[in-house]
């Protein structure tokens, strides 16, 4: 399947990346910027959305976001009419 280009960033994205419903929601939770508690199997999920690039460790400490979902991360999550309410 031929890449996605986001004509903004010129940055480009492939259509066949799979999320999990549990990465849907911790990407949810990233991208709205709430605390959450990273048990070991979040951990994991953070960890492999890491991996697809959909998520980036942000460099700070609590209590400021450790986590933020990528351009590519909100693309998908676009793709599949996921919106994300800051609250």
């Amino acid at each position: 399947m031929a890449p996605y280009v986001c004509f903004e960033t010129q940055e480009r994205f492939m259509d066949d990346i799979e999320i999990s419903d549990t990465g849907i929601a911790v990407m949810c939770d990233i991208a709205r910027a709430s605390g959450f508690d990273l048990d070991d199997d979040k951990q994991a999920v953070v960890d492999h959305l890491i991996a697809q690039g959909l998520v980036t460790q942000t460099g700070k400490h609590e209590p400021d976001p450790r986590y933020e979902v990528t351009k590519r991360g909100q693309h998908e999550l676009d793709q599949r009419g996921v919106g994300v309410n800051e609250s």
